[in-house]
């Protein structure tokens, strides 16, 4: 049975959410949508507010999951997450962005790095 890219999408989601929960991350909103962008998750972490970026790749022929997290996709997410900040009326000094990737190891595991703080 072949697989939807969604449903594909949607589990390696889950897995990033996971990851952030084991890490003490509050979950906040999944797919933030506007108009001009769209954030992954939107988290807690600690004080901080956190915008996060998720990226899957099936294997490293189609290079590192970070390697798509390129300065366009940066400062449309930063762009999305000023909007969101000034939106809910948030401090911006306490807000940041992070970035998650995910490959998977084998059929039943996955890495997962976490880059947090990603500049523009």
């Amino acid at each position: 049975m072949i697989q939807s890219r969604r449903s594909i999408w949607d589990k390696w989601e889950q897995i990033a959410q996971e990851y952030l929960k084991n890490k003490g991350y509050t979950l906040v909103e999944m797919n933030y949508q506007v108009k001009w962008g769209e954030i992954d998750i939107i988290a807690r972490d600690g004080e901080f507010w956190v915008f996060i970026e998720v990226r899957y790749r099936r294997d490293e022929s189609h290079g590192h999951p970070l390697d798509t997290f390129g300065i366009m996709k940066r400062r449309a997410l930063r762009r999305t997450a000023y909007m969101y900040v000034h939106k809910n009326k948030i401090d911006p000094d306490m807000m940041r962005i992070d970035f998650v990737g995910i490959m998977p190891r084998s059929e039943w595991g996955h890495r997962v790095w976490h880059v947090r703080g990603v500049g523009v």
